[in-house]
């Protein structure tokens, strides 16, 4: 036996080990501006929801698919992600059956064109043609975030086995969150075949969203295509588990989300020079196009708002709102149509103050503040303001009531606790006079 040959093929062995060890892949993606893209994603999920109904708990099973595709281009980049980018959205759908009640929804044709920005740590989407209903807020917003996707690499050269921490901003982004509690996401350079990249992302995070503290458990795969030097596709799964909030109920939820993305060599005609001038130019986009408009379903008012204020409830009758300040609930408003009065008419202020001291769950105990409540010329605003117990609780509460020329009337109620009144200030007013009566 050749003992300096063996020794010499050992050392050989163990060098080319090293060797591919050593072996490193430029994992980064520069957002540039301007750059385009084909992107397609999916959501599945299945879980259940708790709602409270008579005082008790009760589960809800919830099954959706969302499905979207659209082009997005660059406009402006910060550090190695994207800050600002307008997209157009050949579809974005979503199908849902809650406790076996069907709901689907689609974005409207002529709200496809899509700003998608971050306004601070906050994710803000808006159409620049007109404002968005809700239900359009949540179809654009909610599938997989493009603005941090690139924060998933690190930006350097690794080699496989490294890992790294995720940026705060990036776990925030992607998970949704209004808010980041703390996360423990790590990424991984898991292999190398074909020349892509596999990524492979495990951990947890803990945030808020809609005043709700949410936990994730997250594992996901990235691929990065090598040679284009972009992420080319991504699997999300995560494990969703939700407290109730002011806005929205309890969840225990299982979630898979796709992407997949192509660049796109020319600027298609839906995001072409000519649209990007068009666009807002400012990072604050005019109220009329943040704030989301509501239509009365039987045709009867409809009025803008601002995203603080979330829909919980709506019949024939009564539409039900709370507002939010930084997830922390702050008051109720119900807006009831009330009865015409016939033209050039409208309740007295002593009967109204009459109806407000009415229900069965409230007990008015003092009339703080009565008065005429300014608004356009051709329509007439009162208010009475008072204290007392509802359902138990001690509230004060702003009941409005506001007519047309035409005699049309509605209520408006603005309930909260008394420590609550300063952090509403001016909202319940601006509520109101942004109210319009529809022709009938």
């Amino acid at each position: 036996m050749n003992l300096g040959r063996t020794i010499f093929g050992i050392c050989v062995i163990a060098f080319a080990a090293c060797t591919a060890r050593a072996e490193t892949y430029s994992l980064v993606e520069a957002p540039r501006e301007g750059a385009c893209f084909r992107i397609k994603t999916e959501t599945q999920l299945a879980g259940t929801l708790t709602v409270t109904r008579e005082g008790k708990s009760a589960p809800l099973k919830i099954v959706a698919k969302n499905e979207h595709a659209f082009v997005e281009r660059i406009i402006a980049a910060d550090r190695l992600v994207a800050k600002k980018t307008v997209r157009h959205y050949q579809s974005a759908v979503s199908h849902a059956t809650v406790d076996g009640e069907k709901a689907d929804r689609e974005l409207a044709r002529d709200r496809r064109l899509i700003v998608a920005q971050r306004a601070g740590d906050l994710l803000l989407c808006y159409s620049p043609t007109s404002p968005l209903t809700r239900s359009d807020l949540e179809v654009v917003s909610e599938h997989f975030e493009t603005l941090h996707l690139t924060g998933l690499l690190p930006n350097k050269d690794v080699a496989i086995g490294d890992s790294w921490k995720l940026e705060s901003i990036t776990a925030q982004s992607l998970c949704l969150f209004d808010g980041l509690v703390s996360h423990e996401l790590v990424a991984r350079l898991k292999e190398v075949n074909a020349g892509v990249a596999v990524i492979a992302i495990e951990g947890t995070a803990k945030g808020i969203e809609n005043g709700a503290l949410a936990n994730l458990a997250i594992a996901a795969t990235v691929r990065f295509d090598l040679t284009r030097k972009q992420i080319a596709n991504v699997e999300w799964k995560q494990k969703d588990v939700r407290d109730q909030g002011p806005v929205s109920p309890a969840a225990d939820l299982e979630i898979m989300s796709t992407l997949t993305r192509e660049p796109v060599e020319t600027a298609p005609t839906e995001l072409s020079d000519a649209i990007v001038t068009g666009l807002p130019q400012t990072d604050e986009p005019a109220a009329t196009l943040r704030h989301l408009v509501h239509r009365d379903g039987k045709g009867r008012y409809q009025f803008l708002h601002s995203r603080d204020w979330h829909v919980v409830g709506q019949t024939d009758y009564h539409l039900v709102l709370r507002l939010l300040d930084r997830g922390d609930f702050v008051a109720q408003a119900t807006v009831t149509p009330w009865t015409n009065a016939g033209a050039g008419k409208h309740i007295s202020p002593e009967d109204f103050e009459k109806l407000t001291a009415g229900g069965s769950n409230w007990k008015m105990e003092q009339v703080t503040d009565r008065t005429s409540v300014p608004t356009d010329a051709d329509r007439w605003a009162y208010r009475v303001s008072a204290q007392g117990m509802l359902d138990g609780n001690q509230v004060v509460q702003n009941f409005y009531v506001m007519a047309n020329a035409n005699g049309d009337q509605i209520v408006v109620t603005f309930t909260m606790r008394p420590a609550s009144v300063a952090r509403l200030g001016t909202r319940d007013l601006e509520l109101l006079n942004a109210i319009d009566f529809l022709k009938k």
